[in-house]
C-alpha cells in the first residue's frame, strides 16, 4: 500500500510504514523516539487497512494521497497508479468523462466534492447520501452511496478522511419488500413467507412494540361485547 506523504506518527496523517529519520538517527534517545513513532506508524497503518469500508485521504480537489485495502479493491488491479488523480478519475464517474473530475457541468453539485469542502471550512464531519454513476467494462453502474468528510489537518496542506460506504442494498431492501395482498406475510430471499413483525425483526434488526389502532380495538370491543351477551 502506499504512504501519506510526509510520514509522520499520527493517525490524522495515517503513517506510512517504515521512517526514514529514524535509520539516520545516532543518539540513543532519538533512536528510541523514533522506534516509538515507527510501531506506532505500523499500528495506525493497520487499523486504516482493517476498515472493510473504502477510505481515502485526499485533498482540497479531492486528489487521492492515500487509501486503505477496501479502496485499493474499487480502484482496480492499478490502484497504486491513481495516487494524485481526483476521485471522480480515479473511480471512473460518468460526469469526470469528458472534463475531468471537477470540470464538468454536474461537478457543482457532487455531494462527494462539496462534502470534503464543507468539512475543511467547517472543521466537522459531513454525512451525505449520494448517488453515483460509474463507468465499467459493463458499462454504467448506479451506486448509492452514504459519503462521510472528516478534516484531518489544517495549514497549507488540508486533508479529508473521505468514506464510501455501499447502501444500495439497504435502499433496495426499503424500497422493496415483496408481501402478499391478502394475509400481509413477506417473502424472504430464501422465498420463506414471514409475518411481517418476524421479517422485520430478523432482517432490519428492528424492535417491536404491540398495541392496537382504534379500528382493531374498537372490533375486539365489539367482540367482546357479543360474547357476553350470548
Amino acid at each position: 500500500m502506499p504512504g501519506f506523504p510526509g510520514g509522520t506518527a499520527r493517525l490524522a496523517s495515517l503513517v506510512p510504514v517504515g521512517n526514514p529519520w529514524l535509520e539516520n538517527c545516532s543518539e540513543p534517545g532519538m533512536a528510541c523516539e523514533g522506534q516509538k513513532d515507527a510501531e506506532t506508524g505500523r499500528y495506525w497503518r493497520a487499523v486504516f487497512d482493517a476498515n472493510p469500508l473504502p477510505m481515502f485521504v485526499v485533498d482540497e480537489d479531492v486528489r487521492i494521497e492515500d487509501f486503505n485495502t477496501a479502496a485499493a479493491q474499487l480502484l482496480g488491479p492499478e490502484s497504486r497508479r491513481k495516487l494524485r488523480f481526483r476521485g471522480g478519475d480515479a473511480l471512473h464517474c460518468i460526469h469526470a468523462q469528458v472534463s475531468g473530475c471537477g470540470r464538468g457541468e454536474f461537478c457543482r453539485d457532487c455531494v462527494i466534492r462539496n462534502s470534503v469542502q464543507r468539512a475543511l471550512q467547517g472543521g466537522r464531519t459531513c454525512r451525505q447520501t449520494h448517488k453515483a454513476e460509474l463507468c465499467n467494462e459493463d458499462g454504467i453502474v448506479g451506486l448509492d452511496l452514504l459519503v462521510s468528510t472528516t478534516p484531518l489537518s489544517a495549514g497549507e496542506n488540508p486533508r479529508v478522511l473521505l468514506i464510501l460506504e455501499d447502501i444500495s442494498e439497504l435502499l433496495a431492501l426499503r424500497s422493496l419488500i415483496p408481501i402478499c395482498a391478502k394475509c400481509k406475510k413477506v417473502r424472504d430471499d430464501q422465498q420463506y413467507w414471514h409475518r411481517i413483525d418476524h421479517y422485520l425483526t430478523t432482517h432490519l434488526n428492528l424492535k417491536l412494540t404491540h398495541g392496537l389502532c382504534p379500528d382493531c380495538f374498537n372490533e375486539q370491543v365489539r367482540l367482546i361485547k357479543a360474547l357476553q351477551v350470548a
